[in-house]
């Protein structure tokens, strides 16, 4: 076949599907693939995907130069990304010295590794025209070294680097030297940074953040741009000693060029497996989550993502108030709500409080002072407010489910709210009690004249949901089996109690009962299960409480922690 690829090039070709795939790959990624002989397949995909995602984003056009490190040799890693030929004119790298390839890039000695570009700046760049930009997966300190550099005989430089002073980094994009940047504390991740205009405004990107700075210009240097330390006069003197995953050259980019630049590189490492920081997942809503609870493991990422997607496609999603998926092993990454994955008591987040261990199974309260104050007030959740609700009215169908993954012995171990006595109580949660028989009851009524209950059985562990489908109609389910259904009417019943029930302190709590009835938050009936998992929502119908089963199983499961 005959092609032009974006550097006006025609070439000539036969496309041959190998056993890795590529047949349906990009004409640019496909000619990289060949020349670097990229077999795998994972990696012809990372490739592909970058290549379209750059081009989707309008920023393919404006490289000289890509360097995405995959292969695992020198002689796959020197290629250009943008122009895959073996020659000097198409900006392969021309390795010197020690450095060490690997499927995880190009690992930097420190001392006399580096890979000269052929690219000289003041040919092929423009002087207000200009980007750089690399990927490391090393945190170094300690030490000034350049990451990739041109200088010439005039003190004109074209470089970017962290320089470590008083253990802060400093990044640095000029061509003259001029280091007015912002300030880091690490390494790791992908720095860039661009010069987009002839005054003294300047962009970078470290990590997906960007910040403008201050970069006086002179002319570009007339040496080669090296990557892993500056082209000068005595280049083994800044010579790093990073591990760097990908490098790019190219025309000045736009705060959204770099934003969306940090957003494909990202993912590529991501689909290789080598990717610092929060990896990048395909549902918004799920990268969110994993923004706010900054989880960088890429099966529990990819685990999120799934659960997202899957109670989407069940229609289950959008009846969610609160998901509380406790992923990622620590207080901070547990109390976030992936429905909403803000830090503040109006998207949810939970406040632990009192004695609990958190870890890669989940949150384990100590049974005696341990709860977590969720902040959601049920009858303002779900009842908008209203102290009375139309026959038919949907508002007070709700759900709560909880993951435990403890089988423990059963006392007065509750999760949940109770506003008060009946004709006004409000009650929402589950618990086990001891002088119950069979021991496990659900509650979800509000201000009902014929409160109802279901039971729960006599263990405590697996994924139980206790949900009010209609107002005669509520139901439990443990690993979903269905246990028992009550078909006393309850709904809400008139305005007695109403100031009652609107009382802020009125919040739903887990590893514990909150008896707010006097106007009082009360934390009470501790419990002690193992939690994977909680959620408060609206009510489910039977396929959706399956639905919603199958997608929690599944997410504990690639978790390794399901019961």
């Amino acid at each position: 076949m005959a092609y032009t690829n974006n550097n006006g090039q025609t070439r000539i070709g036969v496309r041959v599907q190998s056993s890795g795939g590529g047949g349906g790959n990009d004409a640019d990624a496909q000619a990289f693939i060949t020349a670097a002989s990229i077999t795998d397949s994972t990696q012809q995909s990372a490739i592909n995907t970058l290549v379209t995602d750059l081009k989707t984003y309008g920023i393919w056009t404006k490289m000289k130069a890509l360097y995405p490190f995959v292969g695992g040799t020198a002689t796959s890693h020197k290629f250009n990304l943008k122009d895959p030929r073996d020659l000097d004119a198409a900006y392969r790298l021309v390795f010197n010295g020690g450095g060490t390839h690997s499927s995880t890039g190009y690992q930097l000695n420190g001392s006399n590794s580096w890979g000269d570009t052929k690219l000289v700046p003041s040919t092929v760049l423009t002087n207000n025209n200009v980007s750089l930009g690399f990927y490391s997966r090393t945190n170094r300190t300690g030490s000034h070294r350049i990451v990739m550099g041109a200088g010439g005989s005039t003190y004109t430089f074209l470089l970017i680097y962290p320089r470590y002073t008083d253990n802060k980094a400093y990044f640095g994009l000029s061509d003259n030297a001029n280091e007015n940047n912002p300030s880091v504390t690490s390494t790791l991740g992908f720095f860039q940074g661009s010069r987009n205009n002839s005054s003294t405004q300047s962009l970078s990107n470290i990590n997906g953040n960007n910040y403008s700075f201050n970069s006086f210009s002179t002319s570009l240097p007339t040496t080669s741009l090296f990557v892993g330390t500056l082209h000068y006069n005595n280049p083994q003197h800044y010579v790093d000693s990073l591990q760097l995953a990908f490098a790019y050259v190219g025309d000045n980019l736009s705060a959204t060029d770099l934003s969306n630049y940090y957003n494909a590189v990202q993912a590529y490492q991501t689909t290789l497996g080598r990717q610092v920081g929060v990896p990048i997942v395909a549902d918004t809503d799920a990268q969110a989550f994993l923004n706010a609870a900054v989880i960088t493991d890429t099966t529990q990422a990819s685990a999120i993502n799934t659960l997202v997607t899957s109670l989407k496609s069940a229609n289950i999603w959008t009846k969610m108030k609160a998901i509380y998926p406790f992923v990622g092993g620590t207080a901070s990454s547990h109390k976030f709500n992936l429905k909403d994955p803000r830090d503040l008591d109006a998207a949810y987040r939970l406040q632990f409080n009192g004695g609990w261990t958190h870890s890669s199974n989940g949150a384990l309260p100590n049974g005696t002072t341990a709860y977590a104050n969720t902040y959601l007030n049920p009858f303002i959740a779900f009842g908008n407010g209203q102290s009375h609700l139309p026959a038919g009215s949907t508002h007070s169908l709700v759900h709560v489910s909880k993951y435990s993954r403890t089988n423990s012995t059963i006392t007065n171990n509750f999760d949940g709210v109770y506003t008060g006595s009946y004709p006004q109580s409000c009650w929402l949660g589950m618990g086990w009690n001891s002088g119950w028989a069979p021991n496990g009851v659900g509650v979800i009524n509000t201000q009902s004249t014929n409160p109802s209950d279901v039971i729960l059985g006599n263990r405590t562990d697996g994924f139980f949901v206790v949900n009010r489908d209609g107002f005669t109609s509520l139901k439990s389910f443990r690993n979903n089996t269905l246990i028992d259904i009550d078909t006393t009417d309850s709904r809400l019943y008139n305005e007695i109690g109403l100031q009652r029930n609107l009382n802020p302190q009125n919040v739903y709590l887990i590893a514990a009962l909150n008896e707010a009835y006097d106007f009082t938050f009360r934390p009470f009936a501790y419990n002690n299960f193992e939690t994977a998992f909680q959620s408060i929502g609206d009510g489910l119908t039977d396929a959706e409480a399956t639905a919603f089963y199958n997608a929690v199983q599944a997410y504990q499961t690639t978790l390794g922690r399901q019961v």
